[in-house]
């Protein structure tokens, strides 16, 4: 047993300056991020959406914890738009974000304590030690990556039903692509 766990540490750079992450890795927890920041950034749409009120999601008050937000969410549906088609999938989509934000979280605010050589991957120990939870979790490339493709699945559905509450409403969108008008005789 010892023999194992010498070779495994023979294998592997503790607290690995960034220089020693392999350049993939560092890219994949890129993409995770600004994956998860698109992902936020359109609940905060939707957020403003249902309010009807631009700003609202924006508001500090209003940035709901991942594991809340599910049920803040169809809370805020039913007291400014009442029963509507999309409440069940929005509550789902918001609920399956909750385990990939914790994963984000544990690979953005956790210490990388070790990058194996032989499996590409970078273990990485978490802050807060829970009752029958592990502190470590590995991460390769590919489940980085994964998580990333999740965010944007899950952003581009939140997306479609926000379009959709917007088009039933006859929303104007945050946006005027019509050319600016000019005034006669301006250069």
């Amino acid at each position: 047993m010892k023999k194992d766990w010498a070779a495994a540490i023979l294998t592997q750079t503790l607290f690995p300056r960034a220089e020693d992450i392999p350049q993939s890795l560092a890219v994949a927890f890129m993409q995770m991020m600004m994956a998860h920041a698109k992902f936020e950034s359109e609940v905060r749409a939707l957020q403003s959406t249902v309010a009807k009120d631009r700003s609202y999601g924006e508001q500090p008050q209003n940035w709901w914890s991942a594991k809340n937000r599910p049920k803040r969410m169809v809370k805020l549906i039913e007291e400014r738009l009442g029963q509507i088609p999309e409440t069940g999938a929005i509550e789902q989509l918001l609920q399956d974000a909750v385990d990939l934000t914790n994963q984000r979280n544990h690979l953005t605010h956790g210490i990388w304590w070790a990058f194996d050589l032989q499996t590409a991957s970078i273990r990485v120990r978490g802050g807060i030690q829970r009752e029958g939870e592990d502190q470590f979790r590995e991460y390769s490339e590919e489940t980085i990556l994964a998580i990333a493709g999740r965010f944007e699945t899950l952003e581009a559905d939140l997306y479609k039903l926000r379009s959709n509450i917007e088009k039933r409403r006859g929303d104007d969108h945050d946006f005027d692509w019509s050319p600016s008008p000019c005034s006669e005789g301006s250069a």
